[in-house]
């Protein structure tokens, strides 16, 4: 094992309303172990809002989209404040990095993305990464740092990601209304009957829930990363995975698609569709690549080498592909003679639904 992607959300940060300092430091002393058997470790971080309503005293988040970006403006500067005083106690410099999906739509920004990583390593510095709520306003609707744990873990190629929540892992139901319910310590496929064990979030203060942990497994599963639900309880015993300790649930389905695949199907934004006739769909489906002569209509504007999907003739979407032109640049070909056969989404950028 060469690099592992660790996440910790809000209601671990948190004890009620205070910082759970303790718990912090506890992890900062475990990832310096990690680190010291020569692993290298990023630190995916919720809890911008969550800070800034402390420090503003707020008891309850409020809903304006407003509020919260200027809550997450305020809370991400206190919060890297605090992981920069605990991480020097066990000399570790924190560098904090703000994403959105944005930032994944392209393929060149997520190389960029790695090298500005990789570097860091280099430097000995902790990545420290956080979706930036102050100007992402789907995902402070959405809240997806567990999502976002697993698109850094597929595009550094870490080999296990690791989620620290306010929960064991995964039960068989619900813990919180089932005194009876039993903890799954291992799941080796994650298909639709562990998706139906997801709940609603029930934290206070995160904005995530199973059902977001799920969605993250299975990202990591499909190109073979394993994940790891840990309960904020065990933060004192995390360095204990390098060594196969299995601290709560794990996922080790070992799917074998492709990153740029994954990529595709999982990470990247959607910038437009291409509707296609029943012809071009055939073709698409026994892997051959979507030709000029093949495309319908155009939807959305989208620039060379964005991420759009592929619809049939009735609308339905079945592919997502990475074009080799622009919307304005697709809408202008014509389709007689030189560029019938003009390749524009080639099969290897391609990912069937």
């Amino acid at each position: 094992m060469k690099r592992i992607v660790i996440k910790i959300g809000s209601s671990s940060l948190f004890k009620g309303q205070d910082f759970a300092t303790n718990k912090i430091s506890a992890l900062a002393q475990e990832i310096k172990k990690i680190r010291d058997s020569g692993i290298e470790v990023c630190l995916i971080t919720s809890g911008a809002i969550a800070v800034g309503m402390s420090e503003m005293g707020l008891e309850k988040k409020p809903t304006e989209i407003s509020s919260k970006q200027a809550l997450a403006a305020i809370g991400q500067a206190y919060l890297m404040e605090r992981y920069e005083k605990i991480f020097q106690t066990v000399g570790i410099k924190p560098a904090q990095i703000l994403l959105s999906h944005d930032d994944f739509g392209n393929r060149d920004r997520v190389k960029n993305l790695n090298n500005t990583i990789s570097s860091l390593f280099e430097f000995g510095a902790l990545p420290i990464i956080n979706e930036n709520d102050a100007l992402a306003t789907e995902e402070i609707k959405v809240g997806d740092n567990d999502t976002l744990a697993s698109m850094i873990a597929l595009n550094i190629g870490a080999e296990l990601l690791v989620i620290i929540s306010d929960v064991d892992g995964l039960y068989d139901k619900n813990p919180v209304t089932n005194p009876d319910a039993k903890l799954i310590k291992t799941v080796d496929k994650v298909d639709e009957s562990i998706f139906a064990l997801a709940k609603a979030p029930t934290s206070k203060v995160g904005t995530g829930g199973m059902i977001t942990k799920i969605k993250a497994a299975k990202i990591c599963c499909n190109s073979g990363i394993k994940m790891m639900i840990v309960g904020n309880g065990k933060i004192s015993s995390l360095s204990q995975i390098t060594s196969g300790v299995n601290l709560g649930t794990e996922f080790i389905e070992k799917g074998k698609m492709p990153v740029r695949s994954n990529w595709i199907l999982s990470c990247a934004n959607v910038s437009g569709k291409i509707i296609v006739d029943n012809g071009a769909k055939d073709a698409l489906i026994k892997r051959n690549s979507l030709l000029s002569c093949g495309i319908l209509d155009i939807k959305g504007t989208f620039s060379s080498g964005s991420v759009v999907e592929v619809a049939d003739e009735n609308g339905k979407s079945f592919a997502k592909g990475v074009v080799a032109f622009g919307s304005d640049n697709l809408k202008t070909l014509d389709k007689k003679g030189e560029h019938r056969s003009q390749v524009i989404i080639h099969a290897n950028n391609l990912v069937l639904l």
